[in-house]
């Protein structure tokens, strides 16, 4: 009898340690973070700073391995099909990942169930830019031109991305008539911009400032609630068309069923690569705001954006094609 006591005693404690054991050895190889946008763009450039910071602490290094197209959603089924091990995760924006859900009717995935979340890195928000031979300097201006000479054209990183929908919000609340053009992400958008191939781009502000300092592009607004204290010179949309927010949300998904004490890791991990000085001034230049939201905040989070996002889909008549 008690060496069955002692033997069902045994089993039970090496079961619960060995998520524990698996936890304490992590990471035994290389972590792969998938960014499901070209190079260039806001995620790819903080994915590539997380990545670096992360092979300096962790004794494995950390790749960013770049799967665009689809609305960042070959990069996301991708990834929730991967073993939920810990070592294929998806550095992405959380913004676009919740749209994805009211916009594709037949995703193959399901954006909430068949992934963990590890944490939301930062905040960036989105900005109108145009084409200098456009001719306008402000959103009113644009407006205006918009409403004499409807079809101007109008970038994006991608069909389905926050880009994107935040231009269309942009097109409904401003009453103009605009053609979407959906680019592939990165900086693609912006290089289009400056061959002239279109008037105008919903841009990340790491993939366009530079080119705004340097007068190659004009700013015209920021889709933020206020004006950024990093780029206190250029007003927001919604001084001229209310409602008209967007942001690149910086996070990290997991596979669903990667062990909470893995994801617990990465999280403490990601937060202090969010930490440096190096992050810091990075994010400062793309007028980023830090969040470093646990689990379980980020959950909420893509709940809220979840609704949020399917009212702006319903309401601007956008189909996944």
């Amino acid at each position: 009898m008690n060496r069955l006591l002692g033997s069902t005693l045994a089993l039970i404690l090496a079961t619960l340690l060995v998520p524990f054991a698996f936890a304490q050895a992590y990471p035994t190889k290389t972590v792969r973070l998938v960014v499901p946008f070209s190079p260039g763009g806001a995620t790819d450039i903080f994915a590539r700073m997380a990545a670096a910071e992360m092979t300096k602490d962790i004794g494995q290094q950390v790749i960013v391995e770049n799967r665009p197209g689809a609305g960042t959603t070959i990069a996301a089924e991708f990834v929730a099909r991967s073993p939920a091990d810990g070592y294929v995760l998806l550095y992405t924006d959380l913004s676009t990942h919740t749209i994805t859900r009211s916009l594709y009717g037949k995703l193959s995935y399901d954006p909430m169930k068949d992934f963990a979340p590890v944490t939301a890195v930062n905040s960036s928000p989105l900005l109108l830019v145009a084409h200098p031979s456009v001719g306008v300097k402000t959103v009113a201006e644009l407006v205006r031109l918009a409403k004499r000479d409807p079809g101007i054209t109008l970038g994006n990183s991608g069909l389905g991305t926050v880009t994107h929908m935040t231009a269309e919000k942009f097109r409904m609340r401003a009453g103009i008539e605009v053609i979407a053009v959906n680019y592939k992400g990165g900086n693609t958008p912006i290089v289009a911009l400056r061959s002239g191939e279109v008037a105008m781009v919903m841009a990340t502000v790491p993939a366009s400032i530079q080119h705004v300092r340097a007068r190659k592009i004009v700013a015209l607004g920021l889709a933020a609630t206020k004006r950024s204290p990093y780029l206190p010179d250029i007003p927001t949309i919604g001084e001229t068309v209310k409602g008209v927010e967007g942001a690149v949300i910086a996070g990290v998904l997991a596979p669903a069923g990667t062990p909470q004490n893995v994801i617990d890791l990465l999280y403490t991990q990601f937060s202090k690569t969010s930490a440096t000085a190096k992050a810091k001034e990075l994010y400062a230049t793309n007028a980023a705001e830090t969040l470093s939201q646990s689990p379980a905040e980020v959950r909420k989070a893509m709940e809220r954006d979840v609704q949020d996002w399917e009212e702006v889909v319903k309401a601007t008549g956008v189909k996944a094609r």
